[in-house]
């Protein structure tokens, strides 16, 4: 029993980064906005987690600085798609490219070609856990009550759904998909950072090794809702525990076959439930107030 309650443990820890992440992903969504760039936003937070912990010495303003980073990177996001209505999935694409380049050359320039990994201030245990996991899910029951128990939620899921019901209203469809991709943006950035401060002490470069693809996935299986995507973070994340375990058992089969599962995981998950996820009708859709779409 003592076992399962362990590996239950693991599971949160390690999964809390993408939580954060996904969550991220279904506010911007659920307004209307495809962004597969969480990938390179996490990236942009871990990285700017890293250094503001090490500059200011104090781990939680190394994370407000990684909120702050990434929500740039969402307002240049949101410009580009919202603002000059560029094709949604091209930007996502061309920031996660950026991310990986940026945050590389910076790291470099800060600290050198030294492989070595900066130790910095990481957020301590409270309890079984780091307080950001019980922030992860408080977030899940706040986000919940937004979407769907206030007026506000309405309008960001209006803008998802019928954006020209929300604009006949007299309410601007496009500052709300603004408003959802820079809080998003925000919240996956406190992702990318509690990988570097939380299940690490200390910043990779590439260190992000998919998990905003996988955040991505998560809500898709999870249907949309903060609910489903918090239990779909979960099923990956016994994904990725069960690698950890498989390594530390030596069962003999290769370890690029073991470093698959989380990753296969989130094959399957596209592959059975991408066209059932319901997702917003005007998902990836921009909108024009003149063309009413």
């Amino acid at each position: 029993m003592d076992g399962v309650f362990s590996f239950m443990g693991v599971v949160l820890n390690s999964s809390t980064s993408i939580l954060f992440a996904a969550l991220g992903l279904l506010i911007m969504q659920s307004s209307g906005v495809l962004n597969i760039g969480a990938e390179g936003m996490m990236l942009i937070g871990a990285f700017s987690g890293m250094a503001g912990s090490y500059v200011t010495g104090n781990v939680w303003l190394g994370a407000l600085f990684a909120m702050l980073m990434s929500g740039v990177s969402g307002a240049a996001f949101a410009y580009c798609t919202i603002h000059m209505k560029a094709n949604q999935v091209v930007v996502g694409i061309a920031l996660n490219i950026f991310a990986e380049g940026i945050t590389t050359t910076l790291y470099r320039i800060l600290f050198g070609m030294d492989s070595t990994s900066r130790k910095v201030d990481s957020f301590h245990p409270a309890g079984p856990f780091n307080i950001p996991v019980y922030l992860g899910i408080l977030l899940v029951v706040l986000i919940s009550i937004l979407l769907y128990k206030t007026r506000y939620g309405l309008q960001i899921r209006g803008a998802g759904e019928y954006p020209q019901a929300i604009d006949s209203v007299g309410l601007n469809v496009n500052r709300i998909r603004w408003l959802s991709v820079i809080a998003g943006s925000m919240v996956i950035g406190l992702g990318g950072a509690y990988l570097s401060l939380g299940e690490l002490s200390f910043f990779t470069e590439n260190m992000v090794t998919g998990r905003g693809y996988i955040a991505l996935a998560a809500v898709i299986f999870g249907r949309y809702t903060a609910v489903g995507t918090w239990l779909a973070v979960l099923v990956f994340g016994a994904g990725e525990t069960l690698v950890y375990r498989m390594q530390a058992a030596s069962i003999g089969v290769p370890t690029q076959l073991i470093l698959m599962i989380p990753y296969l995981l989130t094959v399957i998950v596209v592959a059975c439930f991408g066209q059932k996820g319901g997702g917003p009708a005007a998902l990836g859709t921009p909108f024009s107030k003149s063309k009413g779409h």
